[in-house]
């Protein structure tokens, strides 16, 4: 815990004298409310609960001219459970983000712990609540979220037109296959419309197993503004062991414990409509198990946010999702995967 606040106090220190012509920016996210979780066996449960809507993160990010159109950058992110200040992502100081990296004209390109190019793509294009509240994860959670040990290059806008590549060193020694990951993406936004297909992955072999079937997933994406309202589309075709980890793997509702897909198939389908600081999100979100257990669901949501200023909101929002034939997935937020099958939460963001 002290090399930890040492490491924070020297990096603020650090930033402090480069904030001074612009190089380092500190930055984050502030996000407390309630939630009330009812439907599973344990019965009601009522909390604080942090970064439900954007997960509570605080940060560093900068960079360097380097001349002739090249530039050094670096972020450095980490996640924060607001309601007891401990650290998130398994207790990590920066376990959200932790890259360097270099841009110019011909894109850029970073090395570290980063998105991947599918979470990117289903986070940016395809669900209207970023995966925060009601968040389409609940039901649709690839196996490639984020990425330690990545390399990633993302391409120029062209016209409207740009593509990433990743590449994830599995650093198993003796077979360089076994853990290692790869994919991208490539998409047009332009005008009302964005659109995006993105592809992941990954090797389940280790150091002590072999011969695996790989996980694969592959999610096309697209939302529209039609001016009254924006809507939102998502089709993710989702294959191979771990391509669709359950976001709670308890027998919550009783019964024997859920099975996780080797084949599946997800559905989002959504809408934002602005009312001035106002803004109403609708969401619908299916999983469709092609395996012989069959456990389907489906995920019907309503968010509200209003907005103070750009800087600060105040949400609520409900979520339900029916199970079927065992399934046991659970109404969780951006922070933690929930207790039952219907969540309510009210909270208050501040970006800094």
């Amino acid at each position: 815990m002290k090399s930890k606040f040492s490491l924070m106090c020297a990096a603020m220190l650090c930033s402090g004298a480069a904030l001074a012509d612009g190089s380092v920016a500190f930055y984050g996210v502030m996000d407390v409310g309630v939630s009330v979780d009812q439907g599973g066996v344990t019965g009601t449960s009522t909390r604080v609960t942090s970064g439900m809507a954007t997960q509570s993160r605080w940060g560093f990010r900068g960079s360097e001219d380097l001349g002739q159109g090249m530039a050094a950058f670096f972020v450095i992110e980490g996640g924060i459970h607001a309601d007891n200040g401990t650290s998130t992502q398994n207790n990590t100081l920066f376990g959200r983000t932790s890259i360097v990296g270099l841009r110019g004209r011909l894109g850029s390109v970073s090395a570290g712990l980063q998105d991947t190019p599918l979470f990117t793509t289903l986070n940016v294009v395809v669900d209207p609540l970023r995966n925060g509240v009601v968040r389409s994860n609940n039901l649709m959670p690839p196996t490639g979220f984020r990425a330690s040990n990545s390399v990633l290059y993302r391409s120029p806008d062209m016209n409207g037109f740009s593509g990433d590549l990743m590449y994830v060193a599995g650093e198993v020694a003796g077979d360089s296959a076994a853990g290692r990951a790869f994919g991208g993406s490539f998409g047009y936004t332009g005008g009302p419309l964005s659109a995006r297909i993105a592809y992941h992955r990954k090797n389940n072999d280790t150091s002590i197993l072999s011969g695996t079937d790989p996980a694969r997933n592959l999610l096309l994406g697209a939302n529209y503004d039609f001016g009254i309202l924006r809507a939102y589309f998502g089709y993710e075709v989702n294959k191979g062991r771990n391509s669709a980890p359950l976001n709670n793997g308890a027998a919550v509702f009783g019964g024997l414990p859920p099975i996780a897909s080797t084949d599946s198939r997800d559905l989002l389908l959504g809408a934002s409509v602005p009312f001035g600081a106002s803004t109403v999100v609708l969401t619908y979100v299916r999983a469709d198990d092609r395996t012989l257990h069959n456990q389907d669901a489906q995920q019907l949501g309503a968010a509200y946010m209003y907005a103070f200023s750009k800087r600060s909101d105040v949400y609520a929002s409900y979520g339900v999702i029916h199970n079927h034939n065992g399934a046991a997935y659970t109404e969780g937020n951006s922070e933690e995967p929930g207790t039952g099958n219907r969540q309510l939460a009210m909270g208050l963001r501040h970006r800094f």
